[in-house]
């Protein structure tokens, strides 16, 4: 086991490094601060669609969808041979 004075020493560094620690988290902190403030006065500046980008995309994909012409029914004479129900008026 080390001497008295030994150990005293070992103590002084240990709270020399813990002070240099703690001065090195505050800065830390402190732009972690800076930067946080920054992020939402940009947050607030930018469009919505924009933010959404940011992110990481849309909250939800939309779908597509096919705008065509049936191809069951090819032509007009086609169309004119099938039957279609009907219903009067009155039955509705």
């Amino acid at each position: 086991m080390g001497s008295l004075q030994e150990m005293e020493r070992l103590l002084r560094l240990k709270d020399e490094k813990i002070i240099e620690l703690q001065k090195l988290l505050e800065e830390k902190e402190e732009s972690i601060m800076q930067l946080r403030s920054k992020l939402d006065k940009f947050q607030s500046v930018l469009p919505q669609t924009q933010n959404t980008f940011i992110q990481g995309g849309p909250r939800k994909q939309r779908a597509q969808g096919i705008s065509a012409e049936p191809q069951a029914l090819r032509n007009l004479s086609d169309f004119s041979k099938t039957n279609n129900r009907r219903y009067s008026k009155s039955n509705r």
